[in-house]
């Protein structure tokens, strides 16, 4: 199994008998990645947080080009990663990925639910509790997905396995979430988080932010 596949596909399902400690290790490692590169992201913006929004006149226009900018540096964040490593696998260990179909799916899954874990993080940003976010994210994905192991029924419902290539319906039939209904879910907590944090901050004071 080529390394892209190994972290960015998810936990197979022929793996899901035993308790899959390696494998989830492997697609949290990523995460947690992208999670750091965020974060980094936004303690850069931090500096003049400020005197954008003095300029912007408005705290809720403030949030929402903070919000959409920052979104687009996540998808561009994630497809670097994505590509990083699958130029890793070509390039340095020389190991075939797969095919263009299932390379396709899993950029757009792990992409889309990487979205969805930016917006999270912007969300949970604007309630002050920064130091905890990548922790509380990677708790909300761990132990999501081990609930969905721990009831395998349940598991397509379940928010840790939705940017899971091998949990899909594309490539596990009988137990696979479906990517539509996964993707129409991610994209409506996306607009959630974007109304909540434009909700919370409405009326705050400048200096509050």
């Amino acid at each position: 199994m080529s390394l892209f596949f190994r972290l960015f596909a998810g936990v197979p399902t022929d793996e899901i008998d035993t308790f899959p400690l390696v494998p989830l290790g492997c697609w949290l490692f990523p995460i947690g990645i992208y999670l750091l590169i965020i974060g980094f992201r936004l303690g850069m913006d931090k500096q003049n947080r400020r005197f954008v929004i003095v300029r912007c006149g408005w705290i809720q226009k403030w949030w929402k080009h903070y919000f959409l900018r920052n979104l687009l540096n996540g998808i561009f964040a994630a497809v670097s990663l994505l590509a990083l490593f699958n130029i890793i696998d070509l390039l340095v260990l020389q190991m075939f990925t797969g095919n263009l179909k299932e390379i396709s799916a899993i950029f757009v899954l792990w992409t889309v639910h990487a979205m969805t874990l930016s917006a999270l993080f912007l969300l949970m940003e604007t309630l002050r509790i920064k130091k905890l976010i990548p922790a509380v994210i990677l708790l909300l994905e761990g132990l999501t997905f081990l609930s969905g192991f721990q009831f395998r029924k349940s598991a397509r419902f379940m928010f840790g396995v939705w940017g899971m290539y091998v949990q899909s319906n594309l490539h596990e039939s009988m137990y696979g979430f479906s990517i539509i209904s996964v993707m129409i879910v991610q994209v409506t907590i996306i607009m959630i988080c974007y109304w909540l944090g434009s909700y919370w901050l409405k009326g705050k004071e400048m200096e509050g932010v």
